[in-house]
């Protein structure tokens, strides 16, 4: 194939991955343009200002499947957008660059994008199990510190599966003949006036995505050079469970008193002027987004122990309990089953909730299958026991027998963490981790 065309035809492979992933991830529209696009006879990568793209590489992989080219260009994008190349102080060069690419592949996973690999396949879910086992949490500097006791088989291996793009484009153009008293390469001003300038266009960026305000925190640090630019932002407690359940909120009007804005005068006017009669303004209604209706299913197999369930539910009802998330007739069906229906109950108040978690006892502890619940459901549908349902969660450790076909309803199945995690999900569920570790009594 001639160059030019290979070119143009890799540049129109290029744009239309970049507007898939506009599609998809709409909050990082910012991010994906940041960045100068250029060709190179190396593999692809990114030096955070711009982005290098092998030609005949960009074609495999869109030819192959078009998402694998969104992915790839995901991946270069975090790259920027955690400001990888530009710390990483204190750590071995091979160490940071595939600390980088774990952390980046692991919050790739996380995001649940549509004609990714998802259930995340064993090969990246194995290495994750073993980090998280190993006590690291997953940001750069905490997997490059568990990296840092790796013998030399497995970190090649892991860089076998992660890799995914050319970091040479990271190293910086310093001097090697213009040492610093401590020994290291002085970075030329033009370009640390450009790393300068691209740290604080992908912070303005960051800062603007949701990624900022919905899933982490800020970690302290300092500026690039000799210290560390730690622009990591790291989630606070996992995913947000918050907003998973509110995705199955629906809408309805609802009475809303204002006593803020309450109007006295024609109520006083009235009470002293007239016998019988009160003037009052007209009742207020909103539209509101809440929760209505809603089935949570428990796992009660021999592998769910009573304590794992409870966690759970102490999880869910922090969240229930917080003011306008439910409407006040709500229903929350509570199942417990392991290969059958051990308990069902209905929950419509708050104190009904309450009670409920004081008094619960883990039912069945036999073995795993999903579908009970499902026919349970799909029944009271029918019945019009439920008409407002919006979606169903799963507490379990995944080990079971599953449904063969999607409900009309959204379902989600849902892992206290990682190392509790056994089964796969089918494609059509929805899948969450609340990364809480099982807390044991002393």
């Amino acid at each position: 194939m001639p160059e030019k065309r290979k070119i143009l035809l890799a540049e129109r492979a290029v744009r239309l991955a970049g507007f898939g992933l506009q599609k998809k991830l709409p909050a990082l529209s910012a991010a994906l343009s940041i960045q100068n696009h250029a060709w190179t006879d190396q593999s692809s990568g990114t030096d955070a200002e711009t982005l290098y793209w092998n030609a005949d590489e960009i074609l495999e992989l869109f030819s192959e499947k078009a998402e694998k080219l969104q992915r790839k260009y995901l991946h270069l994008v975090l790259h920027g957008l955690y400001l990888h190349r530009l710390r990483g102080a204190g750590y071995p060069e091979r160490i940071w660059w595939l600390a980088c690419d774990l952390a980046t592949e692991y919050r790739i996973d996380r995001m649940h994008i549509k004609g990714f690999d998802w259930p995340i396949p064993d090969r990246r879910g194995r290495p994750y199990r073993d980090i998280r086992a190993a006590g690291a949490a997953f940001y750069e500097n905490s997997v490059a510190d568990c990296l840092m006791g790796m013998d030399k088989d497995a970190l090649e291996e892991l860089k076998r599966i992660f890799r995914m793009d050319n970091h040479e484009f990271w190293r910086g153009k310093g001097d090697p003949a213009s040492p610093d008293l401590n020994g290291r390469k002085l970075v030329p001003a033009e370009e640390l006036r450009r790393m300068t300038e691209a740290v604080h266009r992908w912070r303005t960026v960051f800062e603007q995505t949701e990624l900022r305000q919905e899933e982490h925190r800020r970690q302290a640090g300092g500026s690039f050079g000799t210290q560390e630019e730690k622009v990591v932002l790291e989630k606070e407690r996992g995913y947000d469970y918050r907003r998973f359940l509110k995705q199955f909120a629906v809408s309805q009007e609802e009475l809303s008193l204002d006593m803020d804005s309450f109007d006295y005068i024609p109520y006083d006017y009235s009470r002293r002027m007239y016998e019988n009669l009160v003037l009052l303004e007209p009742l207020e209604y909103r539209e509101m987004h809440k929760l209505q209706e809603f089935v949570i299913a428990i796992d009660t197999s021999g592998s769910c122990s009573g304590e794992v369930v409870r966690q759970f539910l102490n999880e869910t009802w922090e969240i229930f309990q917080e003011k306008d998330n439910f409407f006040r007739d709500m229903r929350i069906h509570l199942i417990q089953c392991d290969c059958l229906i051990q308990e069902h109950v209905c929950v419509t108040c708050r104190e009904e909730w309450k009670d409920y978690l004081e008094h619960m006892t883990v039912k069945g502890h036999g073995d795993t299958d999903f579908t009970p619940v499902f026919r349970l459901v799909e029944r009271m549908l029918h019945e019009g026991e439920i008409r407002h349902l919006k979606g169903l969660l799963y507490f379990t450790d995944g080990d079971g027998i599953y449904p063969d076909h999607k409900p009309d309803y959204e379902t989600a199945f849902v892992f206290l963490n990682e190392k509790l995690r056994k089964g796969r999900a089918p494609d059509w569920a929805l899948t969450l981790t609340l990364d809480r570790e099982l807390e044991t009594k002393t």
